[in-house]
């Protein structure tokens, strides 16, 4: 048993595990109060996802929620949470800074934005 933290994996063997979303919220919105005059606000959450098979995966993100031409859209914020430490190659040394760039682009490419939509739409319209 590793006295590490997290589980190491390789970015290439990350690539071909399948994440399962498990949860998402949105953030309560404590931002303003009646009277203080105009302010900017945003709509804003988390996720949290989980990896299929074992070892046991997870990863989570804040995101934010934006408006345009082309309706609704959500967009990763800030770094994702992890039990992870993805490395380029075996055998290569931890590098939480590296991990979490890596898990940024497997987070941006992934089509998790609809799944988590769906969910929050069952969630908060029921």
């Amino acid at each position: 048993m590793s006295d590490k933290p997290y589980v190491r994996m390789t970015f290439d063997a990350m690539q071909r595990r399948a994440l399962r979303h498990l949860v998402s919220a949105l953030d309560e919105d404590d931002t303003g109060h009646p009277g203080d005059g105009a302010f900017a606000s945003a709509i804003t959450g988390y996720t949290e996802w989980v990896g299929e098979g074992e070892p046991v995966l997870t990863m989570g993100w804040d995101w934010e929620m934006r408006a345009g031409s082309d309706g609704v859209a959500l967009r990763r914020v800030g770094d994702p949470r992890s039990n992870l430490c993805v490395v380029m190659r075996p055998g290569a040394a931890d590098d939480i800074a590296d991990s979490s760039t890596l898990l940024k682009i497997l987070i941006d490419r992934s089509n998790w934005q609809e799944e988590t939509l769906r969910y929050l739409q069952r969630r908060y319209d029921g």
